[in-house]
């Protein structure tokens, strides 16, 4: 039994190589059509140069390479289902684990290799059904929150908690102040991915292809929360991850081990990535499992960080 609070780190140093070019499992009318947009490089890390450059002009350039760091998570935290970016705590990534674990929150920190070290906050008033993403938001007071999203996976609850977000450094306990709970409108389906948009919350549906659901009244602890259907990932299969760039330019989405990057039309409005087909793809993960990632500014403001179920991490670009 981890003791709350107790720091664990991970990482075998950093493990450089060319990915495998594996298929791509899209079906539809533009599978040919994503398949010669894969690119694959040799994975290397991002220099600050390059960091600087992609900062000052935004999310332009679509990655094509990836750093991967062996058994980056703690041996102790297992696999992970969601990260979460603080905003309120620069270089911090929360951290949550699916069914069969414990309710607790990770506050990661990690080395520019990848490697983490991790502290074990459990979160009081909350039970692990089935949780599979975390997403951080703005509570109406101002201070800063998660929401930790259960899947409703094999009949077990749909609901999201709210959790104040505790200070990664210091806290030993979470407290989940909230719990609501939610249905689709239209269907039954998995949710395994969600992320904040203008402050709301979004729903990636485990549908093929993926359907995006946006709550755009306040959760409420009392009956059944239904969000609104906003439109489709084309040629989205078996998402994971799905989480927009700081700068609201992308929306980029994963699966077990392929990267795809939305590029949002102008206006900024989250309808802007929908029902077109990904600019970009690429294999990052090949043959793993990959079921967590968010954007870290800490890295570069378009960087990503994602985390398989071998404990991997993988940073991109």
């Amino acid at each position: 039994m981890m003791e709350a609070g107790t720091v664990h780190s991970g990482g075998h140093g950093s493990v450089l190589g060319p990915p495998e070019c594996v298929g791509l499992r899209i079906r539809g009318r533009r599978a040919a059509v994503i398949a010669g947009l894969l690119l694959v490089g040799t994975l290397s890390p991002v220099g600050d140069n390059v960091r600087s450059a992609r900062a000052a002009g935004g999310c332009q350039d679509a990655p094509t390479s990836a750093h991967r760091t062996a058994e980056g998570l703690p041996r102790e935290s297992g696999e992970a289902s969601g990260f979460a970016a603080s905003k309120q705590y620069p270089g911090a990534v929360w951290m949550i684990r699916d069914s069969g674990h414990p309710n607790e929150l990770y506050a990661l920190r990690f080395t520019s290799e990848g490697a983490a070290t991790s502290r074990i906050l459990p979160v009081a008033g909350a039970e692990n059904r089935d949780w599979e993403e975390i997403t951080r938001f703005d509570r109406p007071d101002g201070t800063s929150a998660l929401w930790i999203i259960e899947s409703g996976q094999s009949g077990s609850n749909r609901t999201i908690y709210e959790v104040p977000e505790p200070d990664p450094d210091k806290d030993v306990v979470a407290r989940a102040t909230a719990r609501y709970a939610y249905a689709y409108p239209d269907r039954k389906a998995n949710t395994e991915a969600a992320f904040t948009y203008d402050n709301k919350l979004v729903l990636v549906a485990k549908t093929f292809p993926a359907r995006i659901y946006r709550f755009d009244q306040p959760l409420s602890p009392s009956g059944v929360n239904v969000p609104t259907f906003v439109g489709e990932l084309s040629d989205s299969r078996g998402v994971s991850v799905a989480k927009p760039s700081p700068d609201r330019r992308w929306l980029a989405t994963a699966t077990h081990e392929t990267l795809f990057l939305y590029k949002n039309r102008g206006s900024g409005s989250l309808e802007d990535f929908l029902d077109r087909e990904p600019f970009h793809a690429m294999v990052f993960a090949p043959e793993d499992n990959v079921e967590a990632g968010d954007f870290t500014p800490a890295f570069g403001e378009c960087t990503m960080l994602f985390a398989s179920e071998t404990r991997n991490t993988y940073r991109v670009p």
